[in-house]
């Protein structure tokens, strides 16, 4: 509740004012892959473990080219009972290209790992550096085209087997794909 009161505050104070550079805020809802390596029972051996889920974002333009973002994922395996989610946040490059829009983002925040119950669940620190393109048809809709980004994750052992001893480490990072429908939550009159 005080996150959300937190970020309309700062919609509000800095809305875009109608300059150049300035986009409206915008929101994402759409689907998203990763793959994630996950340590086997009995400490072995390393399998990639296919994660389909959705990605939820939000961008909040504060100045020209530049605005504060949220991004949600949630991945779920399909043959396995392994979830994965993050929670981040950070900065957002963007310039508008015709109907395109451009973009490169790195956010920081959590990852939650879950293989299956409550006792199998761990949250560590993680940073995304990625980017994309966006396709507008409308004013106020659009297509993701697509968003590449690298996760990392700098707690491996927390979002791996729990099984392995100590000394055993293990990948921490993936890359991860989505596409989906893009909002804009407002208009930006051009200034002549």
């Amino acid at each position: 509740m005080k996150l959300g009161v937190l970020l309309l505050c700062a919609v509000l104070v800095f809305r875009p004012r109608g300059r150049p550079g300035y986009q409206p805020p915008g929101a994402v809802r759409g689907y998203s892959r990763s793959e994630y390596s996950v340590l086997g029972p009995y400490s072995g051996p390393w399998r990639p473990a296919p994660l389909n889920g959705w990605e939820a974002s939000a961008a909040f333009p504060f100045r020209p080219y530049l605005a504060m973002e949220s991004d949600f994922v949630g991945g779920y395996s399909p043959t396995h009972h392994y979830s994965l989610r993050s929670y981040l946040g950070g900065l957002r490059v963007s310039k508008q290209v015709g109907k395109a829009a451009l973009y490169a983002h790195g956010l920081i925040g959590a990852l939650t790992f879950n293989r299956g119950g409550l006792a199998a669940t761990a949250t560590s620190a993680a940073a995304v550096l990625g980017g994309g393109a966006d396709f507008w048809f409308r004013r106020h809709i659009g297509a993701r085209l697509v968003q590449l980004d690298y996760l990392r994750n700098n707690n491996p052992a927390a979002v791996l087997g729990f099984e392995h001893g100590p000394g055993i480490g293990g990948p921490g990072n993936t890359f991860r794909i989505a596409t989906g429908l893009v909002f804009r939550l407002g208009h930006v009159r051009q200034v002549p």
